[in-house]
């Protein structure tokens, strides 16, 4: 099932599954996420970072996702992720102690702005969408 862009209507949400992940800590780096309606994947992409830790891999998944998902829909969306570490920092449960982690938090929130609804949820490792966004990196850093 492959969603034209804009095709999501008032009330649907778009469930949204990152990853991130660096070979070493740091190392080499890349991003991964999913968007799923309905239970259907429509929409993914991954990118590689270059020398990164894996919780910047994890922040610049979402951050990458939340530029594309307005293409989708400007309404309600639901980030999942298997870093706690991210979600409870983003959900200001957790202190930042990283100058690097703060900034790229404060373009997660500068970019939740442009919906309606932003949630986020931390998932276990063995949801098979976040296994999913995982081969993607792992794909990504096997290129380069």
């Amino acid at each position: 099932m492959k969603l034209e862009k804009k095709q999501i209507k008032k009330g649907e949400v778009i469930e949204i599954y990152t990853d991130g992940a660096s070979r070493g800590n740091p190392g080499p780096a890349a991003w991964a996420y999913i968007f799923v309606k309905d239970r259907n994947i429509i929409h993914q992409n991954c990118g590689y970072i270059g020398r990164a830790t894996n919780n910047t891999a994890e922040y610049l998944a979402i951050i990458n996702a939340l530029k594309d998902a307005e293409k989708y829909t400007r309404r309600q969306i639901k980030i999942f992720s298997d870093s706690e570490l991210v979600i409870k920092q983003i959900k200001k449960e957790y202190r930042i102690n990283k100058p690097h982690l703060s900034q790229l938090c404060s373009e997660v929130y500068s970019l939740m702005k442009r919906f309606e609804k932003v949630e986020f949820s931390n998932v276990r490792r063995e949801n098979g969408f976040v296994r999913r966004t995982d081969m993607l990196c792992n794909e990504c850093l096997d290129m380069h």
